[in-house]
């Protein structure tokens, strides 16, 4: 009885470990960035609506628009160390100077800092399921179409155009359970290292 328990907890340990180390993702695990799109949008379903609740306690779709970046994404190693990033990777975008300044002088703030609760933004990642590539999108919202309690209303047309053309002043920065795996030009693609621009 006593060797049935030594070998049944020998086996439970043995299985967590296994566990362990299928969970746990190859720090080397990288991604190589193959193709980008960045546009200014308000296509709902690229974005989303966000929802307030109205006077009468009901609930109204407040229609957005966004600086929308979508990266295609290649895993670089073993698919099989990649089975968690989708729960697991998180992405921003390090602007240059050029890219900060006009967030600033179009919206009044830095749109690209944690900080930032006036705006807002959001990140999806769709694919890798049966092959090595997928999407990752970070939606940054530049305000609304229609007053509301929520978001500021987004400037003219030809105000975001100033930001958009410099939209690619900066880095796309991965992480992988809040630590950073690799970061790359907007312009090249090309993946660089901390500290080097």
């Amino acid at each position: 009885m006593k060797n049935f328990i030594f070998y049944f907890i020998s086996s439970l340990c043995w299985c967590l470990m296994a566990g362990c180390s299928i969970n746990s993702a190859n720090p080397s695990a990288t991604y190589s960035l193959e193709k980008e799109k960045v546009l200014i949008t308000d296509d709902r379903f690229l974005i989303g609506v966000i929802a307030e609740k109205n006077e009468k306690g009901g609930w109204q779709d407040i229609l957005p628009k966004a600086l929308y970046y979508e990266f295609t994404l290649k895993q670089k190693g073993k698919q099989e160390d990649y089975t968690q990033d989708k729960g697991e990777i998180k992405a921003t975008i390090l602007p240059d100077k050029d890219l900060k300044k006009a967030s600033i002088d179009v919206l009044g703030s830095n749109i690209f800092t944690e900080k930032n609760s006036t705006y807002g933004h959001q990140l999806s990642i769709n694919g890798f399921d049966q092959s090595k590539t997928g999407k990752l999108v970070l939606s940054y919202y530049v305000g609304a179409q229609t007053s509301n309690n929520k978001m500021p209303l987004a400037p003219s047309d030809e105000q975001l155009k100033k930001l958009l053309n410099v939209a690619k002043d900066g880095e796309m920065v991965l992480y992988r359970n809040h630590k950073e795996i690799a970061r790359y030009d907007l312009k090249s693609l090309k993946s660089v290292t901390k500290g080097t621009k």
